[in-house]
């Protein structure tokens, strides 16, 4: 993947998720233990990390645009909250065994092809507690824009596309597959949407899976 594409997509917006957490860790803070840290895969500009911070967490989170890192960063300082962000990739990140209460994947599976997916949920597993969460949030099989990866991307499998100018993949989940990824977690939450994001650009709809999961005890 190459990072370029999210520079540029950073750049060209002040923001470009909001500041708004995701509603689904919003309703099951309570249940983060902070005996462990969170981990916030795809941080952004900090909307879910400047929120756990915010609750007494200590957070740390990656991303592979620059932009968003600094901009992170900086909403960190303005609010003084102390927030460990940087700028790396997940398949290169080294996470550390049992180290977290909290895992969040928000908008970051997608662009990854499979057997990048199956490795990064291997890593991530073994860096979360017993009793540790996990969230992941994905544009399913119902996504609107997977029209547009039809018409300029090459079809490599169900539902997966490949732009080969940016060297990134563009893959859309079942529900089925969803819960695969975390087949051996307890399911608290599992939620299918369909809303309208009026958060960058022209106001577009969008088709999202979200799945909060808890490691269950050896």
């Amino acid at each position: 993947m190459k990072h370029e594409v999210w520079e540029k997509e950073y750049r060209s917006v002040d923001n470009l998720w909001g500041f708004t957490p995701n509603s689904m860790l919003l309703n099951y803070t309570a249940f983060v233990s902070k005996k462990g840290k969170v981990l916030d895969v795809g941080i952004g500009e900090g909307r879910n990390a400047l929120y756990f911070a915010q609750q007494g967490y200590e957070v740390e989170g990656l991303d592979i645009s620059k932009t968003a890192i600094s901009r992170c960063q900086e909403l960190s300082e303005e609010y003084n909250l102390n927030i460990k962000a940087e700028a790396a990739d997940i398949r290169e990140y080294d996470v550390q065994k049992d180290e977290y209460s909290l895992i969040i994947l928000s908008n970051v599976l997608n662009f990854f092809s499979e057997k990048d997916r199956n490795e990064i949920m291997t890593k991530l597993k073994k860096g979360l507690k017993e009793d540790g969460l996990i969230y992941i949030n994905v544009f399913d099989n119902e996504e609107p824009s997977i029209k547009k990866a039809k018409e300029r991307c090459k079809q490599v499998a169900d539902f997966t596309y490949y732009d080969e100018e940016n060297n990134m993949y563009h893959h859309y989940f079942t529900q089925g597959e969803m819960q695969d990824l975390v087949e051996d977690y307890t399911t608290i939450s599992l939620v299918r949407s369909k809303f309208l994001d009026n958060t960058h650009g022209k106001p577009h709809y969008h088709s999202t899976l979200e799945i909060l999961s808890k490691k269950p005890k050896v």
